[in-house]
């Protein structure tokens, strides 16, 4: 027997790679889709071909197996508490939420149906980030000291909706770095204290972008504009991050000069080895000091099949394709719902809350462990 999916929001650019991604998968059938704003609707139902229900409760009457909502942050909260009855399975665009308040009341709420809740951190899925915890695991790098993250978005693109909506917690650091945090709790965990800067830029520089999508069906154009220090949250922030046997550092700018996602990146250095990794396009490269755990010691690279371009992230891609696959497996073996993605993305929310409050305060943050050990992502 097949499954079958509806849409419920579609005000994030991703929708357009679910859409795809649903339709190509031979035994799900997509109902159709919801969306309050009727303007928004009209025109995604002309481009799509989609079936539009006028209400929410007309599509979950359906009692589709699988809900996707790419909703605003402001907005997924209580959508996915209205739909948590009515179907077996939800997908949410990241972070989840507008911020920490608002993901602890889902993160409760969902807890009281059985649900299986997935968070759209598809990066988690990526063919190099799987190698990743594969070889840390290994123990081929020793005792890790030190690890460095770095992510942001292209130049403009922080004055994007996506990077600028009223009521969230913040802009590219909460928007785009809760990816980068997701997987860095993944590998490490909650760190125990944060030290946070998160900054708007004086005035400055005026960039022309060919990145920038100011509307959710338009491409961008190819001289818009857009200027440091005169976005709606941050230019760029930092953060220190504390674990009993290393140090982390993260870094987010909205300025990057590359395309969406080319320039993020994750470090582990180890007494034995060195690890860097990039999520998408998906390459890696290993350098140890001494042969272990199977590896011949000196330099080691990876790369994975990707597709390119400036709209990279707007495409179904190895990480996408692995995510949705694993969630609508677990929905064909009929196995026990999971919330393990909902309470690690709240963990990714408890620390850019720290992060924001740090930087407030200008002090350290104390963050303590809250995810049962058993409560693990699955790859």
């Amino acid at each position: 027997m097949g499954l079958t999916a509806a849409v419920a929001g579609i005000r994030h650019p991703h929708v357009f790679v679910r859409v795809a991604q649903l339709r190509a998968r031979a035994d799900v059938e997509l109902l159709g889709f919801h969306e309050s704003d009727a303007g928004l609707a009209e025109r995604f139902a002309s481009e799509t071909g989609l079936r539009r229900f006028a209400s929410l409760d007309e599509l979950l009457a359906l009692k589709p197996d699988l809900l996707v909502s790419e909703a605003l942050d402001t907005e997924l909260p209580d959508l996915a508490l209205a739909a948590a009855p009515h179907v077996r399975a939800l997908l949410l665009e990241k972070p989840g939420a507008s911020g920490l308040a608002e993901m602890e009341r889902m993160v409760s709420g969902l807890a009281q149906h059985e649900v299986e809740v997935e968070i759209a951190y598809q990066l988690h899925h990526s063919p190099s980030i799987a190698r990743m915890r594969e070889l840390l695991a290994s123990g081929a790098l020793g005792q890790i000291t030190l690890a460095r993250f770095n992510c942001g978005c292209p130049i403009g693109c922080g004055d994007e909706l996506w990077q600028s909506v009223p009521g969230d917690l913040g802009g590219v650091v909460f928007t785009e770095g809760c990816h980068m945090l997701q997987l860095i709790v993944d590998a490490l965990g909650v760190p125990s204290e944060v030290m946070g800067m998160v900054e708007r830029l004086p005035a400055g520089t005026v960039v022309r972008s060919d990145v920038v999508k100011r509307d959710l069906f338009a491409d961008p154009l190819p001289d818009d504009t857009a200027a440091v220090g005169r976005l709606l949250y941050e230019d760029v922030g930092g953060a220190l991050l504390r674990y009993p046997t290393l140090l982390a550092t993260l870094d987010v700018t909205a300025w990057e000069s590359s395309d969406w996602v080319h320039n993020w990146w994750l470090e582990f250095q180890g007494v034995n080895g060195t690890l860097k990794v990039r999520p998408v396009p998906p390459s890696l490269t290993l350098e140890l000091r001494t042969a272990a755990a199977g590896i011949a010691a000196g330099r080691h690279e990876q790369t994975w099949p990707s597709p390119a371009g400036h709209e990279l992230t707007l495409v179904p891609d190895p990480a996408y394709d692995r995510q949705l696959d694993a969630l609508l497996d677990r929905l064909r073996s009929g196995a026990a719902p999971s919330q393990a993605s909902l309470l690690q993305a709240r963990d990714v929310i408890r620390v850019l809350d720290a992060i924001y409050r740090s930087s407030a305060r200008r002090a350290a943050v104390a963050l303590p462990a809250t995810t049962a050990p058993e409560e693990t992502v699955s790859a």
